[in-house]
């Protein structure tokens, strides 16, 4: 009798010889943040993960410098580790380069030939605000925009891009579905998303590059707003806002 396959994409807690992985440790515990069961912040103990996972503190200790490698933990001296929060350097710089690649997926998105694939993705995009209007949640709208990102990431056919961007994923989405609890933001971040369409559609790279960085520089002020009450860090989440 033929073995079941296994799901695909799943790193598994534990390695062949029965001992935890530290990336299965590292991905459960990034899945975690993006639920909100450790929040921006919280500490992440070292026995307590490791009394979760039934294992030492070793690959506990391996799997939060891993998630610290990312940008979504810190580790301090004297202190341990803890989730990062945006006003943290290291969570700056991975939004950053993630902001570059995503901006390089759609430049190269606008540049590439006409397919099937990129017809699909001009297609899905540019029907997104109205998906936008009509979502009942931050959950519908954002399943809608993972929707658009694979169709982005088939069009766009960069598998080295791709493949740095999901190094640079774990524990971040727990901030994008903040943003997207909001349908002030759906909307807003939805235009942008058309906008993009429309400059892939007619091979304007330069505008399609400039519509992606948008979302994550609205994203980030959105961020930056809920955390800082000050009137010019408002007044930028509204600028952005008023673009499109």
């Amino acid at each position: 009798m033929a073995r079941p396959t296994s799901k695909p994409k799943i790193v598994p807690l534990r390695t062949p010889d029965a001992r935890v992985s530290a990336l299965g440790i590292a991905r459960a515990t990034a899945r975690d943040i993006e639920r909100g069961v450790y929040l921006p912040g919280a500490r992440l103990r070292e026995q307590e993960l490791a009394d979760r996972f039934k294992c030492s503190r070793a690959p506990v200790r391996e799997a939060l410098r891993l998630l610290e490698s990312q940008g979504s933990v810190v580790i301090e001296p004297m202190k341990g580790a803890r989730v990062a929060t945006p006003d943290d350097a290291n969570f700056l710089e991975v939004f950053l380069i993630r902001r570059a690649l995503a901006g390089l997926m759609a430049q190269q998105v606008a540049n590439a030939p006409k397919s099937k694939n990129k017809s699909h993705f001009i297609v899905l995009t540019s029907e997104l605000p109205k998906r936008a209007e009509k979502a009942a949640n931050g959950h519908e709208f954002a399943a809608d925009v993972r929707q658009v990102i694979r169709a982005l990431i088939e069009a766009a056919q960069t598998p080295r891009t791709v493949q740095l961007v999901n190094s640079l994923t774990f524990g971040h989405e727990a901030f994008q579905d903040e943003i997207v609890d909001s349908r002030k933001n759906r909307i807003t971040q939805a235009r942008y998303w058309a906008q993009m369409s429309e400059a892939a559609s007619v091979g304007d790279a330069t505008g399609a590059r400039a519509a992606m960085e948008a979302i994550f520089d609205y994203s980030r002020a959105y961020i930056e707003s809920t955390r800082e009450p000050a009137k010019a860090t408002r007044k930028s989440a509204a600028k952005l806002s008023k673009r499109v």
